[in-house]
């Protein structure tokens, strides 16, 4: 039963006629009574909590501005939006199929764009019925992560939208009602998708072995704010995959904020780097800022992969960041210095326009030993 309707269960008490019972109807403080086909009934009214969640505040401050946008528009605007209604559905109260007005339309639709940092729709978008579900090949719900690989996305302006449950008993069968949205709409990286600190934030902590955890998720048109069918899975945390229950192996990859310290000469930032999994090729994107009059950083990331190749080369092409965007041949060196405990990368000038100080990495290369 929907928490909805227990707590309504809970708040209705029948009262059999009797010599101290009979017809009465009328409210008294939190009381109100009413006669249905001959019985007498009391409700309490319900009691709602004045605790408001900062999530809670967000939510109700972005729906009051979607509502006053809504107000604000015009008649034909608003006839847009009845006619969209008319192709949407709802949920009524006991889970059955309502229909929609041109506000609940308009609201569905913003605060889905909302979602995501977009701004509202005045013009209601043309009816689209063919968000597809998500597909993936595998997903591990773990100790130590959240992660979806091998996603298929339809679309560039298609987000995941992701909802989880706390940590439940192994032993339930339904835990949806539990369900929070934990990632609002994220990008995959190359088809995968990492939402554990999303999911930790939201939560408060890490998912714990042997819990079980319920997700849904969807795809969320950006442009339009439609949705797609709903996918749902429900998992016991654990090391391996719900798919395949295989160990997850993690990408050669390095970020910015991967890189405990740069050596020699310079800095850089926006860096995303990759050791290609399955392939001998590096994606490499960064910015290189020298410092002095030698052309080359070192940069030490100390939690690295195990499963992190060495000795391997790499060349790339870089474009000064200067206004005359002269090219330059950029040497990427990857050596692990297990002794030391990181993993050196050098970046260093190879050949091209001599001289330049800042310039930006943007491609994929061979690698090699």
């Amino acid at each position: 039963m929907p928490l909805e309707l227990r707590e309504l269960h809970r708040s209705l008490m029948i009262v059999k006629p009797s010599i101290a019972f009979n017809d009465f109807a009328g409210t008294a403080k939190d009381v109100t009574a009413r006669n249905v086909k001959g019985r007498n009934i009391l409700s309490s009214r319900a009691q709602h909590s004045k605790i408001v969640t900062p999530a809670q505040a967000v939510s109700r401050n972005r729906l009051s501005k979607i509502s006053r946008t809504f107000r604000q528009l015009s008649d034909s605007q608003i006839n847009q939006w009845e006619v969209l209604a008319g192709h949407l559905k709802g949920i009524s109260t006991f889970g059955q199929a309502a229909s929609l007005t041109a506000h609940n339309a308009f609201v569905r639709i913003n605060s889905n764009r909302a979602m995501v940092g977009m701004p509202p729709l005045e013009e209601a978008p043309v009816y689209m019925a063919d968000v597809p579900e998500v597909l993936y090949d595998d997903l591990w719900i773990s100790p130590d992560m959240i992660v979806f690989t091998g996603l298929e996305v339809p679309s560039d302006t298609y987000r995941l939208v992701v909802k989880m449950s706390p940590a439940q008993s192994p032993g339930t069968s339904s835990g949806w009602s539990k369900t929070v949205i934990v990632a609002p709409g994220i990008v995959d990286d190359w088809g995968e998708a990492d939402i554990t600190k999303l999911f930790t934030e939201t939560i408060g902590v890490a998912p714990e072995a042997g819990k079980k955890y319920y997700l849904e998720c969807w795809w969320l048109d950006t442009e339009t704010g439609f949705t797609g069918e709903s996918m749902w899975v429900s998992a016991i945390c654990k090391t391996g995959s719900t798919a395949y229950d295989t160990a997850y192996v993690p990408r050669v990859q390095f970020k910015s904020e991967k890189i405990d310290s740069i050596y020699d000469y310079g800095y850089a930032d926006d860096v995303d780097l990759e050791l290609i999994p399955g392939s001998i090729f590096v994606s490499n994107n960064m910015k290189v800022h020298y410092t002095s009059n030698l052309a080359g950083i070192e940069m030490h990331i100390s939690n690295y992969p195990k499963n992190m190749p060495t000795g391997v080369r790499a060349f790339h092409a870089a474009r000064s960041l200067a206004d005359n965007h002269r090219i330059i041949l950029i040497e990427n060196y990857f050596r692990v210095e297990e002794y030391r405990g990181y993993v050196s990368v050098s970046s260093s000038t190879r050949g091209g326009a001599f001289g330049e100080d800042d310039y930006e990495l943007f491609s994929t290369a061979l690698a090699f030993k």
